[in-house]
């Protein structure tokens, strides 16, 4: 028996499109199910959803972009590069459409992540009324040539996750390492499996691919992602990086992997996993971060104010709410909250087990 059951009665009979994703496949986890449902609808309407769109344009731009590599890779691969001229069009994107439980929970999950940066990115501009201290302006100036050059690398790499286009528009997979080997084998299967349609299975088709992907491998930088740029830039600044000043300051001018950065930094916490609290955690733990972080009031209400293009739940009201709960939120409660978050997952879901079943 599997450890996840699917999902039967109206849920599968409702309008959600998930009939297709969980039938038979017992074994993916429900709410990696329902994500992926939702990306990959099957009656094609239009979704108002933002951060679908941002989600699919990411998976879509970086498979495209590995796709082109292998095409390239292989081309003095006779019978293979004759099988992929045959399909002169994106494989690997319809592919992964079709078949969407290609896709494994956790690149997901750093998709939607990803996107999520790409949609708080695209905000602009410090907001009415606000202005920024000047001592905590010039720490973030790009007069040290140092940590100029990285500022520029920073608005290079959020630039290309900024880019407009479609889904079958190349993007540059500059993700971690573990994501970059799952989407380039994702990839070479999509491929493989055209080649050997075309042209028979054959285990040499197996090998060249394998010999490409083991290339593409080696050439990967994942250290050119806007989210460890971000990180270097907050490295450099040193001792500035503590000034108190700097964090609303990052959030007022919309600097928002900056802004990760340097609470990361304060918090002992990864950026990426910081970013992913803001952006999908419980509203209870983003709350216990900005009190740590000694946020007040009125920073806690703008903080909330700029996560609303992936909060969309953020309305007047909601943040009315979460603000009067946060008046009441205490520094010790805070605190063990962000030392619960600072544990590695797993490590905190198997003491959790453990808690639950010897209780009383």
């Amino acid at each position: 028996m599997s450890a996840y059951p699917t999902l039967a009665g109206s849920t599968l009979a409702d309008c959600w499109p998930m009939t297709r994703v969980m039938a038979g496949l017992s074994a993916v986890p429900v709410g990696h199910a329902i994500d992926l449902a939702f990306l990959f609808p099957l009656d094609g309407r239009e979704r108002n959803d933002a951060l679908i769109a941002e989600t699919r344009r990411h998976l879509g731009g970086c498979l495209r972009a590995i796709e082109i590599a292998f095409r390239t890779a292989l081309q003095d691969e006779a019978p293979i590069a004759a099988a992929l001229d045959e399909w002169p069009d994106p494989l690997c994107w319809p592919t992964v459409c079709a078949q969407p439980t290609m896709l494994g929970p956790s690149l997901l999950a750093h998709m939607q992540m990803r996107a999520g940066i790409s949609l708080l990115l695209r905000q602009s501009g410090r907001p009415e009324g606000e202005s920024a201290d000047g001592e905590a302006e010039s720490v973030l100036s790009a007069d040290d040539p140092t940590i100029g050059n990285a500022l520029s690398a920073l608005a290079l790499a959020e630039g290309r996750w900024l880019t407009t286009g479609g889904e079958d528009e190349p993007l540059r997979p500059d993700v971690p390492a573990e994501y970059f080997a799952e989407l380039v084998w994702t990839a070479a299967a999509c491929l493989a499996a055209i080649v050997q349609r075309v042209s028979g299975s054959d285990d040499a088709i197996i090998a060249a691919f394998e010999r490409a992907g083991e290339v593409l491998l080696r050439r990967h930088e994942e250290a050119a992602g806007p989210i460890p740029i971000a990180d270097v830039v907050v490295r450099q600044l040193g001792d500035r990086a503590d000034a108190p000043e700097l964090l609303a300051l990052a959030l007022s001018q919309r600097q928002f992997l900056i802004f990760i950065a340097l609470a990361a930094r304060r918090l002992r916490m990864e950026s990426a996993q910081l970013a992913d609290v803001l952006l999908f955690g419980p509203m209870d733990q983003v709350a216990a971060l900005n009190r740590t972080l000694g946020g007040s009031d009125s920073d806690y209400v703008h903080l909330l104010l700029a996560l609303r293009p992936v909060r969309p739940s953020l309305t007047d009201a909601a943040i009315v709410v979460q603000a009067e709960r946060y008046q009441s939120l205490h520094a010790v409660q805070a605190d063990a909250t962000v030392s619960a978050l600072r544990t590695p997952a797993a490590f905190r879901a198997k003491l959790d087990h453990l808690r639950r079943v010897t209780a009383g």
